[in-house]
């Protein structure tokens, strides 16, 4: 009994550890991320952006609906027919944590098992630190974008698909090619749907 409460210490101090050391790798990366390495590097990556975004703007695959025309943005859209944009953007996130919350929940209770192997107590350490990691980015992003002056933006990643929305009364293709070029650059997911909902 005594070994598996040591067991169940070292690992939940690992993870803690692990946790932490990714966030002062976040911060650190912020803190240099203005600072320009070397003019070379700054003109070869002003060059593949600009490709990338007339890529984007010539490619008719670029999505961007307002939410109401989204299918299955977390439930019906009746439930949000009623709500303002504000609101609507707060309860899917509180849905999105919910939902995330349920299944660290069940992460750590793998971890904790005793019954549960040592592969399988890895593979449900790997999926908390997925957890996290991918509920950082999706921070990170939402605060870039609303740094680029809309009033709101929800990220909303799932397995092989990232769904933006911000808060405006229109967007343009080149503000989607946009949005798009950021949530690559801080995900690195290609299939990206930008959309918009105006309040």
């Amino acid at each position: 009994m005594v070994l598996k409460r040591q067991t169940v210490w070292l690992l939940t101090m690992l993870s803690l550890i692990i946790v932490l050391s990714v966030y002062y790798i976040n911060i650190n990366n912020q803190d240099f991320a203005g600072v320009p390495e070397n003019n070379e590097d700054q003109a070869v990556n002003a060059d593949s952006e600009g490709d990338l975004e007339e890529q984007l703007l010539d490619d008719e695959n670029v999505t961007f609906v307002e939410i109401e025309e989204a299918e299955n943005v977390n439930t019906e859209s009746t439930l949000y027919g009623s709500m303002s944009t504000e609101e609507m953007f707060d309860t899917i996130r509180l849905q999105r944590q919910d939902a995330r919350g349920k299944m660290k929940e069940d992460y750590v209770a793998v971890v904790a098992s005793a019954d549960a192997g040592a592969e399988v107590q890895s593979q449900a350490f790997d999926g908390i630190e997925a957890l996290e990691v991918m509920a950082q980015k999706e921070e990170v992003l939402e605060t870039l974008i609303k740094a680029k002056g809309y009033e709101d933006a929800l990220v909303i990643t799932e397995e092989d698909q990232v769904r933006i929305y911000v808060k405006a009364e229109d967007l343009s293709k080149e503000e989607a090619v946009q949005i798009n070029n950021m949530a690559y650059e801080e995900l690195g997911v290609s299939n990206i749907r930008v959309g918009y909902q105006s309040n």
